[in-house]
This record gives C-alpha cells, sequence and structure tokens, in this order.
C-alpha cells in the first residue's frame, strides 16, 4: 500500500469476524511511521447518508461501534453500541507502519446484508489529515446463525 489513497473493495460475510491488516508504505516501499496517529473508519450505506452502520477508531480492542440488533443497524454518529472486540490498531505488534482492523462476528452480525461505502481516515501528530483506504464494504447475507 502506498502513500496514496487505495480505492480497496471489501466483500465479507454478515456474521464472520473482519480482519484486514496491511502495510502503510511510501512510494519507495519504505513504511510509514503511525506513532501518535489517531484514525476513524466509517462504514455507511451510502457515502451521502448522515447514518452508519459501523464505526470504528484507534482503540483496539475497544474501539468498534455497531447499531442495536433491530435497528436496521443504523445509527447515530456516536451513539453506536459498543462491540466486543474490534477497532484499528497502528504500528500492530510493534511494526511501523502495520495497520490492523477488526470487527467482532456480534458487531458484523447487525449490519444489515447489502453494498455499504467506507472509509479510513488518520490523522497524523502534524494534525494532517488523510484517507488512505476507500472502497465498498459489501456484506453477503449471513445463512447460518
Amino acid at each position: 500500500m502506498s502513500s496514496t489513497n487505495i480505492d480497496y473493495q471489501i466483500v465479507h460475510y454478515q456474521g464472520d469476524t473482519f480482519v484486514l491488516q496491511f502495510n502503510y508504505l511510501n512510494d519507495d516501499n519504505t513504511a510509514i511511521d503511525l506513532t501518535g496517529c489517531t484514525g476513524n473508519m466509517h462504514i455507511k450505506r451510502s457515502p451521502e447518508s448522515s447514518k452508519l452502520v459501523c464505526e470504528l477508531i484507534n482503540k483496539y480492542p475497544a474501539g468498534v461501534f455497531g447499531g442495536i440488533s433491530g435497528s436496521c443497524g443504523d445509527f447515530s454518529y456516536g451513539l453506536g453500541k459498543t462491540g466486543t472486540t474490534g477497532g484499528i490498531s497502528f504500528n500492530y505488534d510493534g511494526i511501523t507502519g502495520a495497520v490492523y482492523i477488526s470487527i467482532d462476528a456480534n458487531t458484523v452480525s447487525n449490519i444489515p446484508s447489502g453494498r455499504h461505502f467506507y472509509d479510513l481516515e488518520v490523522v497524523f501528530p502534524s494534525n494532517e489529515v488523510k484517507t488512505i483506504l476507500n472502497g465498498t464494504f459489501e456484506l453477503a447475507r449471513e445463512v447460518t446463525r
């Protein structure tokens, strides 16, 4: 992954634990140090929607928020229910540039199936804000519960 914004399409199964790991690199393939960075990933039904179906922050393992079961998965920013385990971790496992994103199975179960949209925004200690990853987050309907 280079320091430019990457369009990455995600296809996942409703009810399964979600994990995405990647290395954030400069154009010369050297790791970008994410020490002191904060991050936020929103998943929405459409880019224009004011409601979220999932929110992740860089407080792994307590940084994932989802909708309450029976609410169609939609919630307003800051009003999501804390999931079991998940979130974003920068420089994961002490590896410079390593990004780890996780959503627990229970939270994924409450995200409606279908095509959603997401982006991952990073705020560097210099206050530079950069969207490093974006795309669609497609969730196939869960058959076995």
